[in-house]
């Protein structure tokens, strides 16, 4: 899951957090992310990963804006997580695990092919934190407009391993094909309840969204 969001926009706080919430409760082994976007949100993610994302997965004008796989949806659709986990087995699947050593997060993936595809496979990785402190009391820069007395950030994107769609790591792959992959990534002191995910795309240079969604893990 993906979520375009601001902390100026109203409806973020009252709509698009709620529903990020519900999905990351339905998807808890899944990543489930925020990209917030304009000034002033202090948690505002670079201009590098706002283009890149926006390339397959644009807001379409508006914020909040969902997408969850491959598909854009309404924040009517509160079935749309329970679609996707209904969609059958994934061609590939990925383990990962990670472990601080000071300010450096030292992380370790494992994907394993579990039939013969072909195209190219991409590996993403990124730093999200949850428990922000978005409340009518917060900080300038965190307090959510339309998210109330206790509001609270999760799942919000703070860094990368990879360039943001990923690395290549695989072409073709045979059955049972397996790469391991390790990342270090620099973690601000400010940062608190900070963890890893990645996802897995399969990249096509012909396709409307070229990196599409084959799996993902928290």
């Amino acid at each position: 899951c993906l979520e375009w969001t601001s902390i100026t926009c109203s409806i973020c706080g009252s709509t698009g957090g709620p529903l990020l919430k519900q999905f990351s409760e339905e998807a808890p082994n899944g990543a489930v992310i925020a990209l917030h976007v304009n000034q002033p949100d202090s948690m505002r993610i670079p201009n590098s990963t706002y283009f890149t994302f926006s390339e397959d997965r644009p807001t379409g004008g508006g914020i909040p804006a969902f997408y969850i796989g491959d598909n854009k949806i309404s924040t009517d659709d509160v079935d749309a997580m329970t679609n996707l986990l209904n969609q059958g087995d994934a061609v590939a699947g990925i383990d990962i695990k990670h472990e601080m050593k000071g300010n450096s997060m030292n992380i370790e993936t494992k994907t394993k092919f579990f039939e013969n595809v072909e195209g190219e496979y991409y590996l993403s990785v990124y730093v999200l934190e949850d428990g922000i402190d978005g409340s009518d009391s917060a900080p300038q820069g965190y307090n959510q407009a339309g998210g109330g007395a206790d509001y609270t950030h999760n799942c919000v994107l703070r860094a990368e391993a990879t360039e943001t769609m990923g690395q290549l790591i695989a072409t073709d792959p045979s059955i049972n094909k397996t790469l391991s992959k390790s990342f270090t990534v620099n973690i601000e002191s400010s940062w608190k309840d900070v963890y890893p995910v990645a996802v897995i795309w399969k990249y096509d240079s012909n396709a409307n969204i070229k990196y599409s969604y084959v799996n993902s893990i928290r």
